[in-house]
């Protein structure tokens, strides 16, 4: 799904890959974006995901993944990103309702469900403009 947005959003830092294998989640956290002129691309688990950053399609400015996810995590996801020298400049923020544990520092930030679409706004712009 690709969301367009505001043309003064893309001087950001362009868009912003959403990875979470819930649908409801994926269009939440998507819809919070839009609405603040944030380009969106979801994908709807970890190997979409890699497919997408391995596909010769633009990278995304900010990666927003969340943790528990069928067949691998999104700490596995965090691990293959920060080992693989042209992904691991990108910023990634974990949203989830599970506790983060050992692995919290793998992320650029961990923000906890409930999420605040203003919040994740914020948070988003923060790492995007850095």
């Amino acid at each position: 799904m690709v969301i367009a947005m505001d043309p003064s959003a893309r001087q950001v830092g362009g868009f912003v890959l959403i990875v979470d294998d819930n649908p409801e989640t994926l269009n939440l956290l998507t819809q919070a974006l839009a609405v603040e002129g944030i380009e969106v691309r979801t994908a709807s688990g970890v190997f979409q995901a890699l497919e997408r950053l391995h596909d010769g399609s633009p990278r995304p400015g900010l990666i927003i993944t969340d943790l528990l996810m069928p067949r691998t995590t999104g700490w596995d996801f965090l691990r293959h990103l920060r080992a693989e020298a042209a992904l691991q400049t990108i910023p990634v923020i974990v949203v989830t309702g599970a506790e983060p544990g050992d692995s919290e520092s793998l992320a650029d930030m961990v923000l906890r469900k409930p999420i605040d679409p203003a919040q994740l706004a914020d948070a988003v712009r923060a790492l995007l403009t850095r």
